[in-house]
């Protein structure tokens, strides 16, 4: 049998997909429940020990272990609930399968290695905050902070970059967007982003250093700019609806993760 750091990439391709898997259905999960449980001013670990296995959004029904199995057990039951027959949110596959591509895609770069089990902590952190923040256009600080330290701490061995420029992006990330946030404020009287954001693109700074900082506030901004026209062209939103920031930050990030060499020259 082979060791973990022998594995071909084809079998780490495999084995990160099924990982993935796993990881997107706690993610699905998590991205569900911890929201709810902190806007309702709940200890959130009251509420996953009450509600420890997962059930129906709708009516409450608990799943049977063979329901559990991520992507294909809603697959299976064509979208909905094996007991009300209401239809569960494509939310859950399409996470679960991010997720898998992700983490396949992850372990096949990075290798089983430090840089690569970092890589995966960053991935599964990004697409929580994210989820998150799509669904309820809020950026928890449980989450964000954490993300940052780890992001310092893994750059102690200048995993992704120097400790020195770690410190600086983490400073630099929340002054930009805090400076950005109050002078658009002073300018219109309206807030256009969340102190969330602030925090988030602190935690991609202390990740990538202050280098990757206008890499990936160019490509936040790009992005927030093209889904808001094309949702607005589409009818699909209006224009003027608030739209999550946290997202795009998070393309960014990703975009650094996966490519930075390049875009980084």
């Amino acid at each position: 049998m082979n060791t973990l750091s022998q594995l071909s990439p084809t079998e780490l391709l495999f084995w990160g997909g099924l990982l993935g898997l796993i990881m997107g259905s706690f993610i699905s999960m998590l991205s569900y429940r911890l929201p709810r449980a902190l806007l309702n001013n709940q200890d959130p670990a009251e509420v996953f020990i009450k509600k420890s296995r997962s059930h129906c959004p709708q009516c409450d029904a608990t799943l049977p272990w063979y329901r559990l199995i991520p992507l294909f057990s809603w697959l299976s039951t064509g979208g909905k609930c094996h007991a009300c027959k209401r239809p569960i949110s494509i939310r859950y596959p399409l996470i679960e399968l991010f997720s898998a591509l992700s983490t396949a895609y992850i372990l096949y770069h990075f290798g089983i290695t430090e840089m690569g089990i970092a890589a995966l902590i960053f991935n599964w952190f990004l697409l929580t905050i994210s989820v998150i923040d799509i669904e309820h256009q809020l950026i928890l600080d449980v989450l964000s902070l954490p993300l940052l330290w780890l992001g310092l701490v893994f750059n102690t061995d200048h995993l992704f970059t120097s400790p020195e420029s770690a410190i600086w992006g983490a400073a630099a990330g929340y002054m930009i967007l805090w400076l950005l946030f109050h002078t658009f404020k002073k300018l219109t009287g309206k807030e256009g982003m969340g102190y969330g954001d602030f925090k988030l693109l602190a935690a991609l700074g202390a990740w990538f250093g202050f280098d990757a900082l206008p890499v990936i506030i160019l490509i936040a901004a790009l992005g927030t700019i093209v889904i808001g026209v094309l949702g607005a062209v589409l009818k699909l939103r209006d224009f003027n609806a608030p739209m999550p920031f946290g997202p795009f930050l998070a393309i960014g990030g990703w975009a650094i993760l996966f490519f930075g060499n390049t875009l980084l020259i």
